[in-house]
């Protein structure tokens, strides 16, 4: 009885010691979001209090009645999606026969699969329509993932400038 009392004694003492370890180890650790990590509200503050866009911009003709809209830029036209995807560049160059490519790079911010559509409107130097703004392009984002739209101009000397519009797919 002795010797069944001392096993009892030095297997507790064993799930003690294992379980102090166990303890320690978890409070080790420390939990990581998985990437990417969003911050929409650093996004959505952006810029509020800075001054209007300097470089070119969509301005109404009377005066007060549209806020200048940024080009070369994105406009995230839907607001299903305000919180779900974050633009995390955007980028024009002229290609090999002069044509404009834009480029941007998305954030899919969410846990589940995405569908976004895009579109650009090309402007001339006047901020006329260069060309007709080009056909909705489906883009399918898997969860916490970044994708590229891309998309070219037709005519290559008049365009100028660009603005991306961005929805949630249909």
């Amino acid at each position: 009885m002795l010797h069944f009392q001392g096993q009892r004694a030095a297997r507790a003492g064993a799930l003690a010691r294992a379980a102090l370890a166990g303890a320690l180890a978890l409070a080790s650790c420390t939990a990581y979001e998985p990437y990417p990590v969003c911050d929409f509200s650093a996004y959505q503050s952006f810029g509020l209090d800075q001054a209007p866009p300097t470089g070119p911009a969509l301005v109404s003709p009377v005066p007060g009645a549209l806020q200048p809209m940024p080009l070369d830029t994105v406009n995230v036209t839907d607001r299903d999606i305000l919180r779900k995807v974050l633009v995390q560049s955007v980028a024009a160059r002229r290609t090999e026969t002069e044509t404009v490519q834009v480029s941007a790079k998305l954030v899919n911010c969410t846990d589940h699969p995405l569908q976004v559509e895009g579109r650009t409107h090309f402007y001339d130097a006047a901020q006329g329509e260069a060309e007709p703004v080009s056909a909705w392009q489906r883009l399918m984002l898997s969860p916490r993932t970044v994708t590229t739209y891309s998309e070219r101009s037709v005519g290559a000397d008049q365009v100028t400038s660009y603005l991306v519009e961005l929805r949630e797919g249909r």
